[in-house]
């Protein structure tokens, strides 16, 4: 059985993101131990370049959802708050509407609007708002693509559009954000 030293993180500064991989095959104990230690998806090193990359884009874009929700929403959270950020983080990157959210939890719109605040005291469309510009954030910082693309990685129907939440949530644009993620994290730029 592999130890743990045997899995080798893909990227240094990638906080949140539960990529390993392994030099020969993913035998099932590998799998288990990897899987104690929060990985969640795996690569093998005979994959083709491209599969390691969309492999790698996938967690990055995915990464860091449920630690920025938990952290969003107070320490005691009731049975809905815990099923609606599951939820969120398996609809991702698609945006779920309240009506949504209210139908899967099987609640009602109101209630949702109730618990989101009672949790994290944002209302429900706020809360998503400030988790798709800390997920573009995370983009600018972790990766290569420009406002439109991260923009279109994030289902917005255009870059103004991700602009808007921008200045909305931060008071100021992408192309500044970028220039402070120089010096601060996606989470401090949100304090």
């Amino acid at each position: 059985m592999p130890e743990a030293n045997h899995l080798l993180p893909l990227i240094s500064h990638a906080n949140h993101l539960p990529v390993l991989t392994c030099t020969k095959t993913l035998d099932s104990d590998f799998i288990r131990l990897a899987v104690r230690h929060g990985a969640d998806r795996f690569l093998l090193c005979n994959m083709e370049t491209e599969k390691i990359r969309a492999i790698l884009f996938e967690a990055i874009q995915g990464g860091g959802l449920r630690e920025f929700l938990q952290s969003s929403c107070q320490s005691t959270v009731s049975p809905h708050v815990r099923k609606m950020i599951e939820t969120i983080i398996h609809a991702f990157p698609y945006r779920l509407h309240e009506s949504e959210m209210a139908q899967r939890l099987g609640i009602s719109r109101s209630w949702v609007q109730k618990l989101c605040r009672q949790a994290s005291g944002l209302a429900f469309t706020r809360l998503m708002r400030r988790l798709w510009v800390y997920q573009a954030l995370r983009l600018m910082q972790r990766t290569t693509l420009d406002n439109v693309e991260i923009a279109l990685q994030l289902h917005y129907s255009e870059e103004s559009s991700l602009a808007r939440d921008f200045r909305k949530e931060l008071g100021y644009n992408p192309t500044e954000a970028r220039k402070r993620l120089a010096e601060q994290s996606p989470e401090a730029l949100l304090r």
